[in-house]
């Protein structure tokens, strides 16, 4: 997909959405990551079990990163294989958080199908944007001051 494309399309869901269109340009996406941080495979548990009761990727990517308080968030899914995939990336990104410090917060989570057809999670990775301090314009693995 273009950036244009993507623009727009983002535009279009700004726009349905109340929020402002220059919020709303794809740059949320499209903010650089710095570093992530792993997250615990204790802190997904409830997620991991409903994997394994065969849920959808997106399902298990919003278990893990939790309920939302915010203004924006953007679920990217890529898959491995289209008809069937045998692997798939979801990336949450939240923005306009109702926290003091913390702006946004990024999740990366990897999942992969098991022999029996459920998903199994594979890897989780967490970063932050923060309001002020070092690092307000890209996504990285230091907690906000």
């Amino acid at each position: 997909m273009s950036r244009r494309l993507r623009q727009a399309i983002f535009a279009s869901i700004a726009v349905a959405s109340g929020v402002p269109v220059a919020q709303a340009s794809g740059s949320l996406a499209e903010l650089p990551v710095e570093s992530t941080k792993p997250v615990a495979v204790t802190e997904y548990r409830t997620a991991a079990a409903l994997a394994a009761r065969g849920s959808s990727p997106i399902d298990i990517a919003l278990a893990v990163a939790g309920p939302f308080e915010g203004a924006t968030q953007h679920v990217i899914q890529a898959n491995e294989g289209s008809e069937a995939p045998t692997a798939s990336r979801v990336t949450v990104l939240r923005d306009g958080l109702l926290d003091d410090s913390v702006r946004g917060e990024r999740w990366d989570i990897t999942l992969q199908r098991t022999a029996a057809g459920v998903w199994s999670i594979k890897e989780v990775k967490r970063a932050w944007r923060c309001r002020r301090g070092g690092q307000p314009n890209s996504f990285a693995a230091n907690r906000c001051p």
